[in-house]
């Protein structure tokens, strides 16, 4: 039976985060000397006033929480996220459509990067420090900064924390969930300082520093320009970003034992992390040669260009210095590729993660085996640990889910009249959560705002899907989710 008290104990709990970050948003405008009140100030008591509503129906919940219950809370608190979020647009003239309002505030908080917006510098202060929050707090995860901060729920704390990290490869820092929360969410905050500092010392402005700190180590792609990086024209700030968009990447509990326990060796004997390096160094090295073959560019700018792309992709950061379709058509492919794939597991990134494409690979190369040799017994070790046969099916689903969900949502845009790549190019970009579309209609550099209405919800939807690895999202539309048995 769903415990419909402790979920909503839970959403007002998150709520009065959000009227925390709301009303922080509100302060800085002031600080500005931009006098809109409204658009974060309604926003906020809408959040207040739901928070307040949640909390007294939750009040007497019983301190139990089943996984149904995770999920649900989980799910649900992104969408009404989302939704609050987008209010700061709508109400300040900003977007007129909601379909718009609600894919940025989508975009922000699930990591995407995509944006609605044509003019981004025309935007005050206020809403751009908005859209890099909501990249900042969606990063690391909602519930998972709950978790972190707030008091705990007992048993509660896991089955919240399983729901948003489905699927990944966090390992244990400590034996108690919000312990181990704290620690990661102290890495992420340094990853931010950080990159902030060492943006300011290159050159940005302070709230640039600080806008693009937060994009970056969330690994979303929100730029406080509308030529994102490039309106810097800085190699120096560009190779910056490549370093802690890599750092980004690597699941935080290695992080945690490079940087704190300065465990080396165990980092680097990490099968995945080995895996990352090796695709995204392929990669940059065809990309590169592809440049200087094929462009005007030199080797160093065909170095430079390829790596921050590659690496902005495959993090699924999404920045860009550069318009890339206007490279030779093969570097779309491994564009793609490096998008679908994405980084870590454990990281802020999108995408399927090396450790499932690292697992598949050896599932596939046991399975020949097997044929050769049907009587061998050759089980499949990730980091020397051997992998059950119910990794290797929940592997296996995610695939099927991956491609099913993103060919769906082709056909479905392409029957509404976008052209087929760039159908393809928009269900990976929202589903790996990566930002840049690589098409013709809609490039790495055009705002999706010309799009129609039901395109920007269908993207809305993968973006929350890829961001909680589809399961949590898609549980609860199947009717044995709803069942007490």
């Amino acid at each position: 039976m769903i415990n419909a008290k402790i979920i909503l104990k839970v959403l007002g709990s998150l709520l009065f985060l959000e009227v925390l970050l709301l009303s922080g948003c509100l302060g800085l405008g002031l600080f500005y000397g931009e006098h809109d009140y409204l658009s974060f100030g309604v926003p906020a008591l809408c959040a207040l006033f739901l928070g307040i509503t949640f909390k007294m129906f939750g009040r007497h919940a019983e301190n139990r929480m089943s996984r149904r219950d995770g999920f649900l809370s989980v799910s649900l608190s992104w969408i009404i996220f989302s939704a609050i979020g987008m209010l700061p647009f709508l109400i300040g003239g900003h977007e007129t459509r909601v379909a718009a309002a609600f894919f940025e505030s989508m975009s922000g908080f699930s990591t995407t990067g995509s944006t609605i917006f044509t003019d981004v510098d025309a935007l005050p202060k206020s809403i751009l420090f908005w859209r890099s929050l909501t990249h900042w707090f969606g990063g690391m995860g909602i519930v998972f900064f709950t978790i972190a901060v707030l008091p705990t729920m007992g048993t509660g704390d896991l089955k919240l924390f399983s729901a948003e990290a489905t699927g990944l490869k966090t390992g244990k820092l400590h034996p108690r969930i919000s312990t181990t929360a704290r620690w990661l969410w102290g890495v992420y905050l340094f990853l931010t300082v950080a990159c902030t500092a060492a943006l300011y010392l290159c050159g940005m402005s302070l709230f640039d520093a600080v806008n693009h700190g937060m994009s970056t180590v969330a690994t979303g792609g929100f730029s406080t320009h509308t030529d994102s990086v490039g309106w810097f024209r800085s190699p120096l700030i560009e190779y910056v970003e490549l370093i802690f968009m890599f750092l980004a990447s690597i699941n935080f509990t290695l992080l945690y034992l490079f940087f704190i326990k300065r465990h080396w060796r165990d980092v680097w004997r990490d099968g995945e992390l080995r895996c990352f390096i090796a695709i995204c160094s392929f990669v940059i090295v065809y990309v590169t040669a592809a440049l200087y073959m094929t462009s005007d560019f030199d080797l160093a700018d065909s170095f430079r260009y390829a790596a921050f792309h590659v690496m902005s992709l495959q993090s699924t950061t999404g920045f860009t210095s550069h318009d890339f379709m206007e490279w030779h058509p093969s570097t779309y492919l491994m564009m793609f590729f490096v998008t679908a794939v994405g980084s870590c597991a454990g990281s802020t990134s999108g995408g399927i993660k090396c450790i499932r494409v690292m697992t598949a690979y050896k599932m596939m190369a046991n399975e020949f085996r097997h044929i050769l040799h049907p009587r061998a017994v050759m089980p499949i070790r990730i980091n020397r640990i051997t992998i059950g046969e119910d990794v290797g099916h929940t592997i296996f689903a995610y695939f099927v889910a991956f491609f099913v969900l993103i060919f769906g949502a082709a056909v479905v845009m392409s029957c509404m009249g976008i052209p087929l790549l760039d159908s393809f190019s928009l269900g990976i970009a929202s589903f790996a959560n990566a930002g840049p579309s690589i098409g013709h209609l809609v490039g790495p550099l055009d705002a999706w705002n010309m799009l129609p209405d039901s395109v920007l919800w269908i993207n809305s939807f993968l973006m929350l899907a890829g961001r909680l690895e589809i399961f949590s999202l898609l549980l609860p539309f199947i009717p044995a989710f709803w069942r007490d048995n």
